[in-house]
């Protein structure tokens, strides 16, 4: 099992950043490659992405189910597609001096070098879509 970890923090409540992270349909706002999601039973996700799932250097079109696990009480959300890639992860929040930490874990059973950047890259977006939330809110 390969484990990947990225953190950051953000000049945001914590209820209100786990608000945004906690709704599936906000999962292409933050994750490379994933195009749609949607709930289609309770703690189960259908995603729709264009990754290089095969690792044959070409992106292809993927629909796939995974759990999907909600933690109201410790802000956090976990995911997984149980199988031949058992690949799961986890989001979790921490309050710190009125900003949030969130700490985005992966693990696979492949080698990925590109997923540490693809971490990086959703804690960005994550950072990016909260100011412009943040933006919205206080305009409206």
């Amino acid at each position: 099992m390969t484990d990947y970890t990225a953190v950051t923090t953000v000049p945001y409540d914590i209820t209100d950043t786990f608000r945004f992270i906690r709704d599936p349909r906000n999962l292409p706002d933050y994750f490379p490659g994933i195009r749609e999601a949607e709930l289609i039973e309770p703690e189960l996700v259908r995603t729709r992405a264009v990754v290089d799932a095969d690792q044959d250097g070409e992106d292809e079109n993927v629909v796939s189910d995974a759990w999907f696990h909600v933690d109201e009480a410790s802000h956090a959300i976990s995911w997984g597609s149980p199988g031949e890639s058992d690949y799961h992860g986890s989001l979790g929040l921490e309050e710190a001096d009125g900003k949030t930490r969130i700490r985005l874990a992966v693990s696979t059973v492949h080698d990925i070098p590109e997923v540490q950047q693809g971490l990086e890259d959703a804690l960005a977006a994550i950072a990016d879509r909260l100011e412009t939330l943040s933006t919205k809110d206080a305009s409206g």
